[in-house]
C-alpha cells in the first residue's frame, strides 16, 4: 500500500501555498472557466416516501438551473470530481459560507463538523481498496435540512448499498429523510474501515507464518511499513471521525432532529471498535518485530552452532597436522613406512568419536 507517502506529503503541503492570501472563494482561479463535459458526474436523488428520482447531468450549469420537484421531501445531491467553477456555482445556488467552499476546494483538509447558520459542514475522509491498494479520499457534506450535498474527489465510492435501500419502498431512509440519509453515508464510510482492517490482519497473520518458518530479507522494511499505515489511520483518520461521531451524537446541532441521535451513537460506537481494531493489529505488529528478532537470533545461533561442531571437528585433525609439521630431526613416526595410513585412519576415527559424542549430547541431529 503506498498511500501512506502521498498522505503525509499532502498533509505537510496543507496551509503553505499562497500563503496569506485571503480567505474565501474570491479572488481564486478558475471560478468562472466552466469545466470540460465529462469532468463532473453530477446526479441528483429526489425521493419522499412514495415516490423516487434518479436524474444524471452532463453539466454543472444543467444542475444549477434545475429545481427540486415540488413532490419531492429530499434531495440528495452527489457531485463526483472537485472544480472551483462547480463549487462557487454550489455556493452562489445554496448561499454556502465562502470559508465552507474554500475548505471543500483545497484538498486535503482535516476532518471537522462546522455549524453554519443554516448549513452543517463536514469533511471526512473516505478509505477503500481498488486493485490492492488504498486509496484514500476526501468527502465533504453539505447537510441544509431538506437537502444533502456530498461532494467527492473522484469518480467512484462505497455507497450503492445507500442508493440501493433508498430505493427500497418502505425503507427507513425514504421516512426519516436526509438526516438518515447523512448517517448512512457517514456510517458506510466507517464500517467500510473493517474490511481494510481485516486486510491488515491477514497480511500480519500471512507475516507471522512467514517469519516462524524462513524470514524474508525485506520483512523488517515490511512490519516498519505496516506500523506507519495503522498509526496513519489511527491518528489521520479514526481519532477525527471518532470527535465528529461524538459531536453528532450529542446532538450539538439545531439541524439535526433528534430522533436519528441514537443511529449517530451507533456510528461512534463503530468509530470506538475501529480504533480498539487498530490498537490491537499495532501491538501485533510490534510482536512481529520481537518475533523477528528472535527469529533471526535464533537462526544466527544455528550458524554458530554449525561453524562450532565444524571447527571442533577439525580441532583434533589440526593439532595432529601441526604436531608432525614442526622441523624437529628427531621424530619416531617419521621413519616407519605406515605412518601416513595410520594418521589418516586416527584422524578418520577421531572425527567419527566427536561425532557420536555430539549426537548424543544431542547437539546436532535435532
Amino acid at each position: 500500500m503506498e498511500f501512506l507517502k502521498s498522505s503525509l506529503d499532502s498533509i505537510l503541503r496543507l496551509g503553505k501555498e499562497n500563503p496569506g492570501t485571503s480567505p474565501g472563494l474570491e479572488g481564486l482561479a478558475d471560478l468562472e472557466t466552466p469545466p470540460e463535459l465529462g469532468v463532473l458526474s453530477i446526479k441528483t436523488l429526489d425521493f419522499s416516501e412514495e415516490a423516487i428520482d434518479h436524474r444524471t447531468f452532463e453539466s454543472i450549469d444543467d444542475f444549477l438551473e434545475s429545481e427540486k420537484p415540488d413532490w419531492a421531501a429530499c434531495r440528495w445531491i452527489d457531485i463526483q470530481g472537485v472544480h472551483p467553477y462547480a463549487i462557487n456555482g454550489l455556493k452562489q445556488k445554496f448561499n454556502f459560507h465562502t470559508l465552507a467552499a474554500e475548505d471543500a476546494l483545497n484538498i486535503p483538509q482535516r476532518q471537522k463538523i462546522e455549524e453554519y447558520e443554516d448549513m452543517l459542514f463536514i469533511i471526512l475522509r473516505m478509505l477503500r481498496i481498488e486493485e490492492d491498494q488504498l486509496v484514500n479520499e476526501q468527502v465533504s457534506f453539505f447537510f441544509l435540512g431538506h437537502t444533502l450535498i456530498t461532494l467527492q474527489e473522484k469518480e467512484g465510492d462505497i455507497w450503492d448499498s445507500v442508493r440501493e435501500r433508498i430505493n427500497r419502498e418502505g425503507s427507513r431512509l425514504r421516512e426519516h429523510g436526509t438526516p438518515y440519509l447523512l448517517y448512512a453515508l457517514i456510517d458506510a464510510i466507517i464500517d467500510n474501515v473493517f474490511p481494510i482492517l481485516d486486510n491488515y490482519f491477514d497480511v500480519i497473520d500471512q507475516m507471522e507464518q512467514e517469519i516462524l518458518v524462513q524470514p524474508k530479507k525485506d520483512a523488517q522494511m515490511r512490519i516498519h511499513r505496516i506500523k506507519l499505515e495503522l498509526a496513519y489511520l489511527r491518528q489521520a483518520a479514526l481519532w477525527s471521525m471518532r470527535d465528529i461521531s461524538s459531536s453528532l451524537h450529542k446532538n450539538d446541532f439545531e439541524l439535526l432532529p433528534k430522533k436519528v441521535v441514537p443511529y449517530f451513537r451507533d456510528v461512534h460506537d463503530h468509530c470506538i471498535q475501529a480504533i480498539d481494531a487498530v490498537e490491537m493489529y499495532l501491538d501485533n505488529a510490534n510482536g512481529l518485530q520481537g518475533l523477528l528478532m528472535n527469529a533471526n537470533s535464533n537462526r544466527m545461533n544455528e550458524v554458530m552452532k554449525a561453524l562450532t561442531i565444524m571447527a571442533s571437528l577439525f580441532m583434533p585433525i589440526t593439532f595432529f597436522a601441526g604436531l608432525y609439521g614442526m622441523n624437529f630431526e628427531h621424530i619416531p613416526e617419521l621413519g616407519w613406512k605406515y605412518s601416513y595410513p595410520v594418521f589418516l585412519g586416527v584422524c578418520f576415527l577421531t572425527t567419527v568419536t566427536l561425532l557420536i559424542y555430539f549426537k548424543r549430547k544431542g547437539w546436532i541431529g535435532k
